[in-house]
């Protein structure tokens, strides 16, 4: 019994690391909206060299590694990165944050391929009935932004990249994950620099208020929540996670409509309901406990698959 309530006890406290990383995840939408004047290619650089800067430190040198699996990482978390901030700009932010989260739909056969891991039931029918929501904003999702079309794709483009580096950081999970999301930050803005220098010439420089809100994106809404979601990862498995974290694309139009003033059409609505209705389904009290997560050796972490850093 003892121990039975020590592992309820840890998954508790699992799944509030993780609720707590989606709540400030949520708020990417209504701080890229916020920063007017800069492009969604130059937002991503800067937050990700903040994050990737306030993460640095927590890593303790003996825990720092490097793979060569690491570099197409770093090159797709970039990639990721500069696409979701980008579709924000182009089309809603609802439409961009629903769009990114078809990342654990793509993670599910993109894990089952290459590293064979079989999600349980459960999590692939609260999976499924989520993806019923995006493909309602997929199809239906048009108007509200400057550049649908564009946004949209940009949307689809970033939630399959990070499904591939999800399973990329799977793949290297013996590594410390607060080491792995720094290089992925730090490097993941290095490659949006070089981006940057090559399609338009210089990389802008912020002025001083949007330099004071570009670090707070950095290090609030990116960093903090990674530290949040690795401890959480510790104690529930990363199926999870994922549609626990699906709590972010629900709060995230929220926060846009409350202090911007951007208001989805309907499609968002009926799409932002069936992925709530996906995390409902996962956790609805069946009578059957399920067994804990199997515990890490002493002084050792695992990285699962994580959940979209938007």
């Amino acid at each position: 019994m003892p121990a039975q309530s020590s592992a309820h006890s840890d998954r508790a406290f699992g799944r509030r690391c993780v609720i707590a990383a989606a709540v400030l995840w949520s708020l990417s939408g209504v701080i890229t909206k916020a920063l007017t004047g800069l492009d969604g290619g130059s937002i991503a650089f800067y937050r990700g060299l903040f994050a990737g800067l306030a993460l640095l430190p927590l890593v303790r040198p003996s825990k720092w590694a490097f793979r060569p699996a690491m570099l197409p990482l770093v090159v797709g978390f970039g990639a990721m990165t500069g696409l979701y901030i980008g579709a924000i700009k182009a089309t809603t932010a609802a439409n961009a944050i629903f769009l990114q989260y078809s990342a654990p739909i793509w993670a599910v056969p993109l894990s089952l391929l290459l590293l064979r891991e079989r999600p349980d039931r459960r999590s692939l029918l609260g999976i499924a009935v989520a993806g019923l929501g995006i493909l309602c904003i997929v199809v239906l999702g048009g108007g509200g932004g400057p550049n649908d079309a564009l946004g949209i794709a940009m949307g689809l483009a970033s939630g399959l990249g990070f499904a591939i580096v999800g399973v990329g950081l799977r793949f290297l999970r013996g590594l410390d994950p607060i080491w792995l999301s720094a290089i992925n930050n730090l490097g993941g803005s290095i490659v949006l620099g070089l981006w940057l220098l090559a399609s338009a010439g210089s990389i802008p420089i912020p002025a001083v208020p949007q330099a004071v809100v570009l670090f707070a994106f950095g290090v609030i809404q990116m960093a903090i929540p990674y530290v949040l979601f690795a401890r959480g990862l510790r104690d529930i498995p990363a199926p999870e996670a994922s549609l626990l974290a699906l709590l972010e694309p629900v709060l995230n139009p929220i926060w846009v409509v409350l202090v911007i003033g951007e208001v989805p059409g309907w499609p968002t609505y009926v799409g932002g309901a069936f992925l709530l209705a996906g995390v409902v389904l996962r956790y609805v009290p069946t009578g059957r406990p399920r067994p804990a997560p199997p515990r890490l050796p002493s002084g050792t972490q695992e990285v699962q698959t994580p959940v979209p850093p938007s």
